[in-house]
């Protein structure tokens, strides 16, 4: 958990262009304007199983995730997809991000 308390999940609305994850955030609810760049932080300055959920609350555009350093799913970076709600919540092994699971309005 992330937060002031370590109760709940700190939770953070953005409708930016770009978008960088801190040790304080937990949830990013996106409503993008324009196509949107979320970076994760280096797996290797957070605690491995860190977890974060990016949200975009609106269809129309991308959002692109990448990790400041390392991979995400073996990959430089991965995508929410375009036309439809979606979220991916991503977890660090202290090396790497991971999804380990995710919501698509479309397949609900």
């Amino acid at each position: 958990m992330s937060g002031l308390d370590n109760t709940s999940m700190t939770v953070r609305a953005s409708t930016a262009t770009a978008e960088t994850l801190s040790q304080t955030d937990y949830v990013l609810l996106l409503t993008p304007g324009a196509a949107t760049a979320v970076t994760l932080p280096s797996a290797a300055t957070v605690q491995p199983g860190r977890a974060y959920f990016v949200y975009k609350t609106a269809a129309a555009f991308t959002v692109t995730i990448t990790p400041a350093t390392g991979l995400v799913d073996g990959g430089a970076s991965t995508t929410l997809l375009t036309g439809q709600v979606h979220c991916k919540r991503f977890i660090s092994d202290g090396t790497n991000w991971f999804t380990i699971s995710e919501y698509d309005a479309l397949a609900a």
